[in-house]
């Protein structure tokens, strides 16, 4: 299937259509994480992502109840324009959707965080493909607690070979809504990742031999951190189901970012 504009891939996950991640249908848009939290718990999650930036990047929050926005995505209904939701009661998902019509009411609201997956095309695009990845890893460093918000930051892993490692870091950094610049280069243990070589959902991979491993924030940290407060109950895109929106990725360039 061969999508035009981010509209058309939002609307196939409408209409359940989509066959692939929506973050891989159209290089060069902006993608992000989404959460879904009673307004009883919004200003502390909202406080939890501006105490870390790095890892919880906040692109937008929504109104009360309010499904769409404008500012990002043209005729946008959060509610059933990602490709898959988990809904998540007292910390654990107890279920996914294609759509969360039925459980979306005027006290939700919803949060857009950036993602790294934002500047993927734009790296193949320069000449600085990944050998491997995107796939995320746990780490130990933690988080700035906030209410009941705590916890440790996920990271997302990709390699590169060698030549290109400086060139991948310079160009990241000027995207600090999508993560910005790597925390780390071959350093798993720095981070206190148990095993190198096995993602958060316990699946092994290989990194291809003589690249270099980087390692960025990753924005499934906020969602992370929300289930372990074991929140009565929250919905979340589901890990790898970011929402596309409208905005270029290469708009977001700042040329002289501060983090």
């Amino acid at each position: 299937m061969t999508f035009k504009t981010p509209l058309d891939v939002r609307l196939a996950c409408r209409n359940n259509r989509l066959e692939q991640r929506a973050s891989r249908t159209l290089p060069g848009y902006l993608c992000v994480n989404v959460a879904f939290l009673d307004v009883a718990y919004a200003d502390d999650f909202e406080a939890f992502c501006q105490a870390n930036p790095k890892p919880c990047p906040l692109i937008a929050r929504m109104n009360p109840g309010q499904t769409d926005c404008p500012d990002f995505a043209a005729d946008l209904d959060i509610r059933t324009d990602l490709g898959s939701y988990d809904v998540v009661r007292n910390g654990d998902v107890t279920e996914q959707r294609t759509d969360i019509v039925e459980l979306f009411d005027d006290r939700m609201v919803t949060f857009l965080i950036g993602s790294s997956v934002s500047f993927d095309g734009l790296l193949a695009q320069k000449g600085y493909p990944a050998a491997f990845g995107p796939t995320i890893q746990l780490t130990s460093i933690a988080c700035e607690t906030v209410g009941p918000f705590a916890g440790n930051m996920a990271v997302t892993i990709r390699s590169f070979e060698p030549h290109l490692v400086d060139s991948v870091w310079e160009f990241t950094r000027h995207f600090p809504q999508c993560h910005g610049a790597p925390i780390g280069k071959n350093n798993a243990d720095e981070l206190g990742i148990e095993d190198p070589d096995v993602n958060m959902n316990g699946q092994r991979f290989a990194v291809p031999e003589g690249t270099d491993r980087l390692y960025w924030a990753c924005g499934i940290t906020p969602r992370i951190v929300a289930e372990q407060a074991k929140l009565p109950f929250m919905i979340s895109y589901t890990p790898g189901h970011a929402l596309i929106t409208d905005i270029p990725t290469g708009s977001l360039y700042q040329a002289d970012p501060q983090a």
